[in-house]
């Protein structure tokens, strides 16, 4: 899977999610930031054998958070921007499920990519599904981001594209 990606795609739009995390959580951990950038949303994309589930604007390079699967799979690679030093575990969150994903950090054409898997019922990934919430945590950034009413039926259909080929 992790061939297909477009990494200069993720990038773009992880380069704007980058100023949406600040300072200030307990503990010195970095507060949740929730805004969202104007005009970004989840929008599903089918590429045949491959579906894709992005955060960000549609129809273009300007991507956040990058879910990808190779239909019927049940496996889901996660792809985020590295902002700091490398950690090797990307955690996500949602419907009071967290999941930790052991990451590789692959370089990409401007900035490293964290790109790690987790199996379609991983319970943060069962969260986000359910409830079209999801936080992100890794290397110090958190930032949170929840489908709108409309964009549910993108997320159900990246889900259902990854358990079973359509």
């Amino acid at each position: 899977m992790r061939r297909k990606l477009t990494f200069a795609a993720v990038l773009t739009g992880s380069v704007v999610l980058m100023g949406c995390t600040h300072e200030g959580g307990p503990s010195g951990q970095a507060a949740i930031e929730t805004s969202m950038p104007a005009g970004h949303a989840f929008h599903y994309v089918d590429e045949g054998d491959t579906a894709k589930l992005a955060f960000g604007e549609a129809d273009s390079d300007n991507v956040g958070l990058m879910l990808q699967c190779a239909k019927g799979s049940r496996t889901i690679e996660v792809s985020d921007l590295v902002r700091s030093s490398p950690s090797g575990t990307l955690t996500l969150a949602s419907g009071g499920q967290r999941s930790e994903l052991k990451v590789e950090v692959m370089p990409g054409p401007a900035a490293a990519m964290a790109v790690g898997t987790a199996p379609v019922s991983a319970p943060a990934l069962a969260g986000f599904r359910k409830s079209g919430q999801i936080e992100v945590s890794y290397a110090g950034h958190r930032y949170a981001m929840a489908a709108r009413p409309q964009e549910k039926t993108s997320v159900e259909r990246f889900f259902s594209a990854c358990e079973r080929a359509v």
